[in-house]
C-alpha cells in the first residue's frame, strides 16, 4: 500500500494496511509523533511486513554518489553532517487541501494550519535521511540527544492574518528551526527547517570527515586531503590543487564517475526525465526491486521512526528552553547489530526476476483493459442513484472475478 496523503492521514492509513497484512510505503513525514512511531514499529514487527518511509532525497544523484564515497572511506571518518529543508512555500500555501471538517485548515490549507498549531522541525526527513545513511545510523551508530532552537514567527503570523482578516494570537512554528544532534559514536548533525522566508531552495547536505568534505549547495563540490587525492587516483591538473579548496570540475567529475552509485547506473538515465529530477523514479524502482527480489528495503520502520521523531522531540526541546532531549532507542538495543548501511542486491538471478515481473505486469495491464476495470470502477462513482450504483458495483465485481482468473492463468 503506497500512501501519499496529507500528513494527518499518513498514520491511520498505514496502521490499517499493516493490520491487514500489507507491506506499506508512506510519504514523508510518515509519523507525526512518538506514539505513531512506536505503533508502526509494533505493527511492522507483529505482521512481519515492511513499513518504508518514502524519503526520495536519499535517491538524489549527488547524495547517492556521496553515500557511495562515504561507504568506501573517501571522506575518512565522518564527524559532522548537515541537512535541511529550506524551501520558501509562500506561493504554494493556498494550493494545499482545505479540509472542510477543520476550521483552520478550511481557511488556511492543511499545511499552514499544521505549522500554526505545532512547534518544532515538522519536516526533517529530507535533510536528515541522506546524512543518517552516511553516518550508518542503526547500522553501527544511533542518535542519542538533541537540542533545538527557533526564531519567533513573523511570516506565518502575517500570512494567517492576511488570509483570515483576524489577529493571529499564537503561531507555534518559528520561521526558522535549527536542531543539533549527537550520536552514540560522538558525531554531530545539524538540521535546519525554514519554509517561511525568501531564500533559495536548499537541503544543505554537508559531510565533514577526517579526510575530506562534500557539500551539495549552492554547488555540488568535494574537497579531499592530499593523501586521499592520490589514493583515489585523482591526478591534479594544476599546481594549487589541495584540500584548502574544492576540487576543480574535471577532478570532481572523475571522482564522481569512479564512485557512481549502482542505483544511478541502473536507473539514473531513465529517471532524469521524471519527477523531482529522477529521485522519485529511483526510489520507487528500488522499492519494487527489493520487494520482487525478497530483499531488505533501503529504509525500514526503524529509520522511519528515528527520522520522524524529530517533530515531537524538537517540540519538547523548544518548549523547555532548548533543553537537551534524549532519543528513544527504536531498535530496542539492536542499533549496533548490523555494521554499516548498504543497499541490498540480487546477485544470482536478477535478470530472471525482472523478466518475470515485466511479464506479470504486462498481463495485468492487458487484463485490466480487456475487462474494462477502470471504466467499470468509474461508473460506480458516476452512478446517479442507489439502484444504478448497485448495478455498477455488481458489474465491477464480476469483471474483477474474470480479471483474477485471467491473471491466475497467466502465472
Amino acid at each position: 500500500v503506497y500512501i501519499a496523503t496529507d500528513w494527518d492521514h499518513h498514520f491511520p492509513v498505514a496502521k490499517y494496511a499493516l493490520e491487514h497484512g500489507k507491506n506499506t510505503a508512506i510519504e514523508v513525514p510518515s509519523a507525526m509523533n512518538l506514539d505513531q512511531c512506536w505503533q508502526l514499529i509494533d505493527l511492522s514487527e507483529k505482521s512481519r511486513k515492511h513499513c518504508m518511509i518514502l524519503e526520495n532525497c536519499c535517491y538524489d544523484y549527488y547524495e547517492l554518489n556521496a553515500l557511495n564515497m562515504a561507504q568506501n572511506g573517501v571522506f575518512g571518518e565522518i564527524l559532522r553532517a548537515e541537512g535541511a529543508y529550506i524551501h520558501d512555500l509562500d506561493q504554494y500555501w493556498g494550493a494545499y487541501w482545505h479540509n472542510p471538517n477543520d476550521p483552520d485548515s478550511k481557511k488556511l490549507g492543511w499545511r499552514m494550519a499544521y505549522n500554526m498549531k505545532n512547534r518544532g522541525d515538522l519536516y526533517a526527513t529530507h535533510g536528515l535521511g541522506p546524512v543518517a545513511q552516511c553516518l550508518d545510523i542503526h547500522r553501527g551508530d544511533r542518535f542519542t540527544t538533541l537540542t533545538a532552537m527557533d526564531t519567533k514567527s513573523v511570516h506565518g503570523k502575517e500570512y494567517v492574518e492576511r488570509v483570515t482578516g483576524q489577529p493571529c494570537k499564537e503561531f507555534r512554528s518559528g520561521d526558522q528551526t535549527t536542531t543539533l544532534m549527537r550520536t552514540a559514536e560522538g558525531k554531530v548533525v545539524e538540521i535546519q527547517h525554514n519554509v517561511m522566508n525568501p531564500q533559495p531552495y536548499n537541503r544543505l547536505f554537508k559531510l565533514s570527515g577526517t579526510k575530506g568534505y562534500a557539500t551539495k549547495y549552492p554547488e555540488e563540490r568535494f574537497a579531499l586531503n592530499a593523501a586521499q587525492l592520490k589514493e583515489n587516483g585523482v591526478a591534479p591538473q594544476m599546481d594549487n590543487l589541495s584540500a584548502h579548496d574544492f576540487l576543480p570540475a574535471a577532478e570532481a567529475k572523475a571522482l564522481t564517475e569512479k564512485y557512481k552509485s549502482p542505483i544511478i547506473k541502473k536507473y539514473g538515465e531513465q529517471g532524469r526525465e521524471l519527477g523531482h529530477g529522477g529521485m522519485d523514479f529511483m526510489m520507487d524502482s528500488r522499492l519494487v526491486y527489493c520487494l520482487q527480489n525478497g530483499l531488505p528495503l533501503d529504509m525500514d520502520v526503524y529509520d522511519l521512526a528515528e527520522w520522524c521523531s524529530l517533530a515531537e522531540l524538537t517540540s519538547l526541546s523548544l518548549d523547555h528552553n532548548s533543553a537537551s532531549v534524549e532519543f528513544p532507542d527504536f531498535t530496542r538495543g539492536h542499533w549496533n547489530q548490523v555494521k554499516g548501511f548498504k543497499h541490498a542486491y540480487n546477485t544470482t538471478n536478477e535478470a530472471a526476476v525482472e523478466a518475470a515481473a515485466k511479464s506479470s505486469t504486462e498481463a495485468q495491464i492487458a487484463a485490466a483493459k480487456k475487462f474494462k476495470l477502470w471504466d467499470l470502477y468509474d461508473a460506480i462513482a458516476k452512478a446517479k442513484d442507489d439502484a444504478a450504483k448497485t448495478e455498477a458495483t455488481k458489474a465491477f465485481k464480476a469483471a474483477q472475478s474474470k480479471y483474477a482468473k485471467a491473471i491466475a492463468r497467466s502465472i
